[in-house]
This record gives C-alpha cells, sequence and structure tokens, in this order.
C-alpha cells in the first residue's frame, strides 16, 4: 500500500493537539528548569563567597613573616597554601559544571520538544488518516456513489470504529442494490 508524504491531514486538529500537549510539557519542564536554575545560581553564589572568603584568609595567613625556625608553621602554611590551590580550582569546576548543566537542561529539553512535535504529528496523523478516508466515503455516498472501502494502514488507529463504518456502508451499499 503506498504510503503518504503528507503527515498533516486535518492541520486544526493535528497541530492543536501537538502544541498543547508540547505547551504543557514545556511548562512542566520550564518550572523544573527553573527551579534547578535558581538553585545553580544560588549555589554559584554560595561557591563564589567561600571562594572569596577562603582567598582572603589563606592569602592573610601566609603574607604574615613567620620566624624561620618555626619549621612546623612553615611546612603548615605551604601545606594550607597547596590546599588552597587545589580548593579554588575544585570550586572553579563545580561553577563551570553547573553552567554546563544548566544549558545541557536547556538543549534538552528544546530536543524533547522537537521530537515530541514529531511524534505527536506522526501519531496525529494515524488518527486523521481513517478519518480523512471515512470523510472522502461520506462524501462519495453524498454524491450517490456507494464507495469501495479499502484497509487501513497497520498502524493506523479507530480501526474497530472503522470496520463498523465499512459494514454500515456495505449494508447500505447491499440495500441499495436489492432495492433496484
Amino acid at each position: 500500500m503506498k504510503q503518504r508524504k503528507q503527515y498533516i491531514i486535518d492541520k486544526n486538529f493535528q497541530l492543536k493537539t501537538t502544541f498543547s500537549i508540547i505547551a504543557v510539557v514545556s511548562v512542566i519542564s520550564a518550572v523544573i528548569i527553573a527551579g534547578i536554575a535558581t538553585n545553580i545560581v544560588y549555589n554559584n553564589v554560595k561557591i563564589k563567597n567561600i571562594y572569596e572568603i577562603e582567598d582572603n584568609i589563606v592569602h592573610f595567613l601566609t603574607s604574615r613573616p613567620i620566624s624561620g625556625q618555626d619549621e612546623a608553621m612553615v611546612n603548615a602554611m605551604r601545606e594550607i597554601a597547596i590546599n588552597h590551590s587545589e580548593n579554588m580550582e575544585t570550586l572553579n569546576v563545580i561553577i563551570e559544571l553547573n553552567q554546563i548543566l544548566l544549558v545541557a537542561l536547556i538543549v534538552a529539553i528544546v530536543l524533547q520538544s522537537i521530537l515530541l512535535y514529531v511524534l505527536l504529528i506522526r501519531k496525529t496523523h494515524r488518527i486523521s488518516g481513517p478519518i480523512f478516508v471515512m470523510s472522502n466515503y461520506i462524501k462519495e455516498v453524498i454524491d450517490g456513489k456507494w464507495p469501495t472501502p479499502r484497509p487501513l494502514r497497520d498502524k493506523d488507529e479507530l480501526k474497530t470504529f472503522y470496520h463498523l463504518f465499512t459494514q454500515m456502508v456495505n449494508v447500505l451499499k447491499e440495500r441499495d442494490k436489492n432495492q433496484k
């Protein structure tokens, strides 16, 4: 059976349904992203404050003159300086990862919306297709012609209703033939 290339048959139904579902998902996603973004920004501000405080403390301690005789203090200050450098690098990495996470979430939501659009158009096409076929058959009956119903595509929806519809068309066709 020939596949249709046009997926949007009933623009009003298909686009309205698709965009209303995407809108609901987008609003929910936006609320989630807003919560995450608020948390990320709040945490990044706190991290920057910690960064500045620790940096000030270490600079103050390392700028103080230490007598050459206090070897333990010199070693402790060296250890503090090394730890401080590692901590500052870790804090910068955390801030960068938070920002990357936020961008990744936004990109994921955009990709999700695109995927959802494609899937919903295809799903609504499987509903609109049978309705389109039945509408054409109804127009033929109105014009005084008897259609020859064909089977629906394998993945089409409304098969039970379509089967009932074709039975009705066939019964009406037989009645009309018997009356003549």
